[in-house]
Parts: C-alpha cells; sequence; structure tokens
C-alpha cells in the first residue's frame, strides 16, 4: 500500500513539473514568433548606403566648386 502511495505522489509530482514545462515551452514560442522580426543595422541597408554615397558625392562636389571659385579669385 505504501508504494501505491509513493507512486501516486511521484506521478503527480512529475505530470506537475510537465504541465508547467509545456505551458512554459507553448508561451516562448509565442513570444519568438511574435518577436521574429530583423532588424537592419544602417550599415546593412542597401538603400541607406546608396543615399549615404549620393550625399558624399554631392559634398565632395560642392567642395570642388567652392575651391574652383576660390582659385579663380586668386589669380
Amino acid at each position: 500500500m505504501k508504494w501505491i502511495v509513493f507512486v501516486a505522489i511521484a506521478a503527480g509530482i512529475l505530470a506537475i513539473f510537465g504541465l508547467v514545462y509545456g505551458i512554459s515551452f507553448l508561451v516562448e514560442r509565442s513570444r519568438r514568433s511574435k518577436a521574429k522580426s530583423k532588424s537592419t543595422a544602417p550599415d546593412d541597408d542597401p538603400k541607406f548606403l546608396r543615399d549615404l554615397a549620393e550625399r558624399l558625392k554631392q559634398q565632395e562636389e560642392k567642395d570642388k566648386d567652392k575651391d574652383d571659385e576660390g582659385k579663380t579669385g586668386e589669380q
């Protein structure tokens, strides 16, 4: 009789742990699926890199034009 009670208590404890583990697994899985979006750093974004290259090119052209105006004004 003692063994039956022991087995019943052990099975109950295992069932409770299994239930808690299963619920935590389901909750974690639902959290992961919601947070599946990938963040993109600016250096990984092709549009950002194209825009940056265009801005730098325009800035270099402006600097070059200013340098040319300064040289022609000195002569």
